[in-house]
């Protein structure tokens, strides 16, 4: 007797290939829906970015960017630049003679870079900690924030020119804008640190009674004084570039001599004052260099 139902086996198969069917549905809708997210992602990209080059272009031309008068003229930076600023005989000729000079200039560069980055760090180290959002209420930490990006808003230069007229032309309006400009970024630099620590020993000594004072002076600055020391080291090497300059305004320093070099085209004593800055500038990065891999062993072997 043939039995009229359909066979269990049947209906199982039936239900498997119903089920596979709709995984695969269900898979090729949704890798249909990643490849549309990419794709948009990808048109939002290139608008982004032809948006942007666009903007540079518009920007360019607008300032009178011109490649075509550039290169019309490019002779004459090739005569200046190899006939007299890379003449070696005529260098070093230059160097010979402005010697003293330039290493008296050096010597007030670092002079002006060092006493600004100390007159700069108290204050800079003080409202670093204000402006830490782990350490002050907002009613602190708010107007200590907004002093310091009023301070990093103004350019070194500007506050040379102001102390110019405290001080007079020298190097003590070179050291004062360079204090001012080191308050304003280390100060920065200090709070993010601060924002950055383990809070478990802050809590541990905040429970024996200790107030905000001690518990920043006991759990806080043990842990950022050693990247306080690195950043310090790091901003004394910036400082030193922008000490070499100042005196284009009257803030002492090899600045000076680099502005009236150039003022009288004498382009053979401006490639002598750059070569100095040069000397300068990687001496101090070398020296910092050495002091924070010092530092860093000290760190190794204190653990």
């Amino acid at each position: 007797m043939v039995d009229s139902e359909t066979p269990p086996t049947d209906h199982h198969s039936r239900a498997a290939d119903s089920v596979s069917d709709s995984q695969t549905v269900s898979v090729a809708e949704e890798f249909e829906q990643v490849q549309r997210h990419w794709r948009r992602r990808l048109s939002i990209r290139i608008g982004l970015l032809a948006g942007v080059v666009i903007s540079v272009l518009v920007a360019a031309r607008w300032l009178g960017f011109d490649l075509a008068y550039l290169y019309a003229h490019r002779q004459n930076l090739a005569d200046v630049l190899f006939g007299e600023m890379l003449a070696p005989a005529a260098l070093w000729e230059q160097l010979q003679g402005d010697g003293p000079m330039l290493l008296s200039a050096a010597l007030e560069t670092l002079a002006i870079a060092a006493v600004g980055t100390a007159l700069g760090l108290p204050l800079a180290l003080l409202l670093g900690i204000l402006a830490a959002n782990t350490v002050t209420p907002p009613i602190v930490r708010t107007p200590a924030r907004l002093l310091l990006g009023g301070l990093r808003a103004v350019p070194s230069m500007v506050y040379a020119l102001l102390f110019v007229i405290l001080a007079g032309l020298g190097a003590v309006a070179g050291a004062l804008a360079i204090a001012i400009g080191t308050i304003g970024d280390l100060g920065r630099l200090f709070a993010d640190e601060m924002e950055e620590i383990d809070e478990k020993p802050v809590e541990a000594v905040r429970s024996s009674g200790a107030g905000t004072v001690s518990t920043t002076a006991a759990a806080r600055l043990p842990q950022v004084l050693t990247a306080y020391f690195a950043w310090t080291l790091f901003y004394l090497e910036i400082n030193a570039r922008k000490s070499s300059v100042l005196g284009i305004v009257g803030a002492g320093g090899l600045g000076f001599p680099l502005i009236m070099a150039f003022r009288a085209r004498n382009y053979t004593r401006v490639m002598a004052v750059v070569l100095t800055i040069l000397v300068l500038v990687v001496g101090v990065e070398t020296a910092a260099n050495w002091l924070r891999g010092r530092l860093k062993d000290d760190c190794r072997t204190d653990r």
